[in-house]
């Protein structure tokens, strides 16, 4: 008859038997010498009536004068009536009238390889759809960037340390610790970036920052990063402190990523820069001063 329970667990069993017997021998064997061993209702043939057992297969490799081979059951009922059919089957001890052993190789849980292929697949559609799902924003960030941002790579001071052309302009400055971060500022829409290439700070980088409204240090998230920490705040005076998360360096962080741990920093300097600023009378330029002098004098 047609299975059509659902399979719960495969019982593997191997068999050698002393002598030349065919494939339905020995599944007469197991239904035979099974039948009524655990009671009427865990009889084979009376499982296979309520879909509780499928279709057994028999494999069989024949010599001279002797036959082995492997069956499965599968089986949808709980594990432990499956262990009961194992030892049962266990116990056969002939085909026909040839001497034979049944033994046990193992009951697999089919539940638990369906899972296991379940969760393997999950993992790649999440790995496929995740990746076209960043790569799309930061493809789309990438091409606001290129409208809205001028930025370029350049080199400061007499050591060619790598930095955005903005810092040269910018009230604020992030300093960084290499070349890569400073790219990947530039990506994430930030020219305001220096490297401080090292642990050795440039002293041409203490003269820019005292030039600058806000000094910002962005630092990678690893023991490296806390050492030139130490040694940046010995020679600047830094305002803000950011790290990449533990592990992480800052050129490995997305323009996402880079955005939303800069973002607090870059609202305050542009509310700043904002701010009307009140004219120093000594800052007037000169030709007005002339004018003024001059139009008294009339």
């Amino acid at each position: 008859m047609p299975y059509s329970g659902i399979v719960k667990y495969h019982v593997k069993l191997s068999f050698d038997v002393d002598g030349l017997v065919e494939k339905a021998d020995i599944i007469g064997a197991i239904f035979g010498q099974t039948e009524g061993l655990l009671g009427p209702e865990m009889n084979l043939n009376e499982l296979q009536k309520v879909s509780k057992v499928g279709r057994i297969e028999v494999n069989t490799t024949s010599t001279t004068n002797q036959t082995k081979g492997d069956a499965l059951i599968p089986m949808s009922t709980d594990i432990n009536t499956a262990a009961l059919i194992a030892a049962a089957i266990e116990s056969i001890d002939k085909v026909g009238p040839f001497q034979a052993n049944f033994k046990l190789e193992a009951i697999e849980d089919v539940r638990s390889a369906k899972k296991k292929e379940i969760v393997d697949r999950a993992k790649q559609i999440v790995q496929k759809w995740s990746t076209k799902t960043i790569s799309e924003g930061e493809e789309m960030l990438k091409d606001v960037q290129e409208v809205t941002s001028s930025g370029k790579l350049v080199t400061f001071g007499k050591e060619k340390l790598a930095c955005g052309s903005g810092v040269f302009d910018a009230p604020w400055v992030i300093l960084v610790e290499g070349r890569a971060d400073v790219i990947n500022l530039l990506r994430a829409g930030f020219d305001n970036a220096l490297a401080i290439e090292g642990a050795r700070i440039d002293e041409s980088i203490k003269s820019l920052c005292e030039s600058k409204q806000k000094v910002v240090a962005f630092l990678d998230g690893d023991r490296a990063g806390g050492f030139i920490l130490k040694e940046l705040k010995s020679l600047v005076n830094v305002d803000v402190v950011h790290r990449a998360p533990e592990g992480v360096e800052v050129e490995e962080l997305t323009p996402q990523q880079i955005a939303d741990i800069l973002k607090e920093t870059a609202e305050e300097m542009k509310k700043e820069t904002a701010k009307p600023k009140l004219q120093d009378p000594k800052d007037e330029p000169i030709a007005n001063i002339v004018k003024k002098v001059y139009s008294g004098s009339q």
